[in-house]
């Protein structure tokens, strides 16, 4: 008898302790959720255009859902930029029909129709009217919805590299460049940059390619830096990104849209994406140099991946 109670005793400890794991378990989904959230509260803006408002589409659950071909607006802020005209501007296209993901760089200088405004360099939509006027003035230039945007600066990138480690990046050749408040300096070749070695490569345009060669420089960067953030290796790291990221990241994104886009990404090779720059061809008018588009060829492109069709095209 006494060794029947023995174990009991012994299948009651195990069953208490599970239960125990199971509440403590439950508590910690709970409070990591709602801190989760409440960081979200943070980064979640959403803008009320003057022009328009894309409604969120729920799907069948009730749940705010992710489209069948989502476009996701990126603007790269530049802090020292007194007119706050957008550095960088993309189009991130996820079709879920196809699992494809295309990254559309918008050269700057690139002349475009600005709404209530005239014809003008695209970046120059978010100095007059912000996000909701850049979004405008791209969802007109392209013929697309604007699903999401996405605003923040490679500035800010500096320590999320640094708490992921850095990353690696393929410096093409040599570059350097000294000026008043910046110095790029860094040495051809495969290698892993820290932070302020990662954003020299970003911002190197002292070459022939010039703003063409520093939105490809830009775009592998992107890739880089999300093969680094969703790697297995940096999931214990999520409590220490999140805040860098909120302090330096504004979207219209809900926190399960996020969530969700974040498992798409998930199982994605990176190196696959399919990166553009949408053609044009350099004119001055007027003492002002611009990037005049390619109306033809932007609109192939449009068609094929914004809006998932089936022209077939060779990618840049």
């Amino acid at each position: 008898m006494a060794r029947m109670r023995k174990k009991q005793s012994k299948g009651s400890g195990i069953r208490k302790f599970l239960i125990f794991a199971v509440i403590i378990l439950a508590i910690a989904s709970v409070a990591s959720g709602i801190w989760l959230s409440n960081m979200w509260g943070q980064i979640y803006q959403v803008v009320m255009p003057e022009y328009n408002v894309v409604p969120h589409t729920e799907d069948d659950g009730g749940d705010i859902a992710i489209p069948e071909v989502m476009n996701l607006l990126l603007l790269g802020l530049d802090p020292r930029d007194h007119n706050m005209r957008s550095d960088t501007m993309m189009v991130m296209t996820l079709n879920r029909r196809s699992g494809e993901i295309s990254l559309f760089s918008i050269p700057r200088d690139m002349r475009v129709m600005i709404p209530d405004h005239r014809q003008d360099k695209i970046n120059h939509a978010f100095a007059y009217g912000g996000v909701a006027l850049a979004r405008k003035t791209v969802e007109d230039f392209l013929g697309i919805n604007i699903d999401y945007y996405m605003t923040t600066d490679f500035d800010g990138f500096e320590n999320i590299i640094e708490i992921l480690g850095g990353i690696e990046l393929d410096v093409e050749k040599r570059m350097y460049y000294k000026g008043i408040d910046v110095l790029i300096d860094l040495q051809p070749g495969l290698q892993h940059l820290d932070g302020d070695k990662a954003l020299q490569y970003v911002r190197w345009r002292s070459d022939g390619e010039a703003d063409f060669g520093r939105v490809r420089r830009q775009q592998q960067f992107l890739k880089a830096l999300l093969q680094e953030m969703i790697a297995f290796k940096n999931i214990i790291k999520v409590p220490r990104l999140l805040p860098e990221i909120a302090a330096n990241i504004k979207t219209d994104l809900e926190l399960n849209q996020a969530i969700l886009l974040a498992n798409k990404l998930k199982g994605i090779d990176f190196e696959q994406i399919n990166t553009f720059t949408l053609p044009g061809r350099p004119e001055t008018i007027s003492g002002i140099d611009y990037v005049i588009p390619l109306e033809r060829e932007i609109g192939e492109l449009v068609d094929q991946y914004m809006k998932g069709g089936q022209i077939e095209l060779s990618k840049n």
